[in-house]
């Protein structure tokens, strides 16, 4: 060996031992470890997976996909390879796992995921139900020859990172983004259809795991988000979605290194928002914070990681019998392929299984961090029941991971039913939903894999990823806008009033008193999800109810009571308004507006203001200052208030928050519109 070579290995050597980015550290935590992308952008017409109404080949393409691998360790390497794809069915892994072992990385050592773009071809095995009866042998044929050139670039991902490995050092972060919002709306505790259930459980957490070399430069990056990757929409064209511009966006901010975005336990989860300029911006979000995260402090990790894993069986409800099935084959559709599928396993076997296989795979950092793959399309309830049961804070859970068995769903889902737990089966060639113990038998797996060193610790926090957080802060931030803005003279009329009725202004709500309203959860004044009190003006004389606190006992002159309610549905038949009753009599009549307005009584005495503060294209959300003048309190030292409606066939609606607080948020009102002034 000439001698400049073994001086540059014993310099190498000794960096590895005892001084990395200028901190004294450990041999241990240097690590070999290589990544590569390779694009796997189909280069013929094929179709696409995710949305069984697109029946014909893409037309185009709007960004390029790719497969992306990290490969860690020496003589016994991991590896991870993310594929721009809705899925990748078992036959696929274990093709790919095949080839690899040759190269040193065995089965045990492989996770195979994807990023769940509906964006992507489909290949063989995913979603069988779907595609029988329905592809062209022509069409067939172009899936089963992209499949196997996906293989191939995934195969060639992995050797090019197995050749670019050089010794770096891993770290890992936890971060927040919340472009995700639960998908699933509830009717009375039942599932009623796809849209944003804000209440309903999501995992906003951001895990980042990356790699600097000995110059201390981000060579590789990796980060999970637990959220439908369906930002784009049905559009016949490829692309990566917001995975994809997630990944470009990370590889800008960190030039020389390549990213992997996987995805989480989001089968429930939607991103908030559509179309391609959102796909984009909900990737810079992801790039964005991992930029963030990565500039603060970090956990430095051991690796390669420990590997461990197993198959489990989870149970399905009883198949029914084979005269179920010949009943459906007599039909048509998907039901109708379905029952084909069953009679074949009958015909063959005898019989229909009632179990699923399903792989669950872990990797741990020593101590530090435990990494959990989850096949399918899992639901969020195991996120928050294992970031509940396990420490949270080294937890790190991907789902989409080396099988496509279909949805996971937990008992939760199971109880309020739909697609998730019910008719999404047929396309994944399942005879039936899920038995409730399912959600037991994946937790006791992952659990007994990660093993006791990662249990929940004694009086850990409650993970706090798994809500939505209030828009509190950016709504006081937009009103400070506003009022800092030029506005109408009307508006500024009401911004000068509001200035001076906050410091003197008193809660309007004290208790509700029996009346016509109705309860439900609709957006406030800050846009969050909350409980309120209704009426709508479906019938004339609609009334809403309540009293005021006990006053101060000197209740002569002028008061101001405030409360943050809300009106709305401005495209319904528009009618008389409401009316506003204090002590029983009629005081005023206001109407639905989205707009800053003023309502004044026609003796004067009477003044209602209304400052919104959130709005959408229908409604509004904001706070009522109610101004009084020589009231006259009840023997108890309160007023009663009401309002009632004036018109009737239609579904405009008045509303006040169950929840008030009003002294806490006329201190953050005041201060926002009083800044810059």
């Amino acid at each position: 060996m000439p001698m400049r070579h073994s001086f540059v290995i014993i310099c190498l050597l000794f960096l590895a031992g005892h001084v990395v980015f200028g901190q004294t550290t450990k041999a241990r935590n240097w690590c070999l470890i290589g990544v590569a992308k390779v694009d796997v952008t189909p280069k013929g017409p094929v179709v696409l997976a995710g949305y069984g109404g697109r029946t014909t080949e893409h037309e185009g393409i709007d960004t390029k996909l790719w497969a992306r691998a990290m490969v860690m360790g020496n003589k016994s390497p991991v590896a991870v390879v993310v594929l721009d794809n809705c899925g990748v069915p078992a036959g696929v892994t274990r093709r790919l796992a095949q080839r690899l072992v040759k190269h040193g990385i065995t089965p045990r050592h492989l996770v195979v995921a994807a990023t769940h773009t509906h964006n992507a071809p489909s290949l063989v095995g995913y979603a069988k139900v779907v595609w029988a009866g329905r592809m062209s042998p022509a069409q067939e044929k172009r899936m089963a020859e992209y499949t196997t050139f996906a293989i191939d670039r995934m195969e060639s991902a992995v050797l090019r990172a197995l050749k670019n490995r050089q010794l770096m050092q891993l770290e890992w972060a936890q971060g927040r983004v919340g472009f995700g919002g639960n998908r699933r709306v509830l009717n009375n505790g039942k599932w009623a259809g796809f849209g944003f259930q804000r209440n309903g459980p999501v995992d906003h957490s951001l895990p980042v795991l990356a790699a600097r070399d000995a110059d201390g430069k981000v060579r590789a990056l990796w980060a999970n988000y637990a959220c439908h990757c369906t930002t784009v929409g049905s559009r016949n064209r490829v692309g990566g979605d917001w995975a994809g511009f997630a990944n470009s966006s990370m590889e800008t901010d960190f030039p020389g290194a390549v990213s992997l975005m996987s995805i989480g336990c989001g089968a429930d989860i939607g991103p908030v928002g559509s179309g391609l300029q959102i796909a984009e911006k909900h990737g810079r979000t992801i790039a964005t914070e991992v930029k963030r995260l990565l500039a603060t402090k970090t956990t430095p990790l051991t690796g390669p990681p420990a590997v461990s894993g197993k198959h489990i069986q989870l149970p399905l409800i009883k198949p029914q019998p084979r005269v179920h099935w010949e009943a459906q084959l007599r039909g048509s559709g998907w039901h109708h392929q379905l029952a084909k599928a069953m009679l074949a396993k009958l015909d063959a076997t005898g019989s229909i299984p009632a179990q699923v296989n399903y792989p669950v795979s872990v990797w741990k950092f020593g101590d530090d961090l435990a990494m959990v793959f989850l096949a399918g399309e899992v639901v969020v309830d195991y996120s928050v029941r294992l970031n509940r049961e396990l420490d949270w804070t080294r937890l790190w859970i991907s789902a989409w991971a080396n099988d496509m068995p279909g949805y996971i769903p937990s008992r939760r889902v199971l109880a309020e039913g739909g697609y998730e737990a019910d008719f999404s089966q047929v396309y994944y060639e399942q005879p039936g939903r899920y038995d409730p113990k399912v959600e037991d038998a994946v937790v006791n797996a992952v659990k007994e894999l990660v093993g006791r060193t990662f249990e929940m610790q004694p009086g850990q926090k409650t993970a706090p990823f798994h809500t939505l957080p209030s828009g509190e802060a950016d709504t006081f931030n937009r009103v400070a806008e506003w009022a800092a803005a030029k506005k109408p003279e009307e508006e500024m009329m009401v911004l000068q009033k509001v200035r001076q009725l906050i410091p003197n202004a008193m809660p309007a709500i004290g208790r509700m008193l029996p009346g016509d309203a109705e309860q439900t959860e609709w957006f406030n004044f800050a846009g969050d999800h909350v409980r309120r009190v209704f009426i709508r003006q479906k019938a004339k004389g609609t009334t809403l109810r309540w009293q005021s606190p006990k006053l101060l006992e000197n209740a002569k002159g002028s008061i101001t009571l405030c409360f943050t309610g809300g009106v709305g549905w401005e495209s319904a038949p528009k009618t008389g308004g409401f009316t506003l009753l204090i002590g029983g009599s009629e005081a005023l009549q206001f109407d639905v507006t989205r707009k800053a307005n003023r309502w004044v009584s026609k003796d004067t005495k009477t003044e209602l203001v209304y400052l919104p503060t959130w709005t959408s294209p229908e409604d509004s959300g904001g706070f009522f200052f109610l101004t009084l003048t020589n009231v006259h309190p009840d023997a108890n030292g309160a007023i009663s208030i009401a309002v009632r409606s004036l018109g009737r066939d239609s579904m405009r609606w008045f509303a006040i928050d169950a929840k008030q607080e009003i002294r806490t948020k006329l201190n953050k009102l005041s201060a926002a519109i009083t800044k810059n002034r």
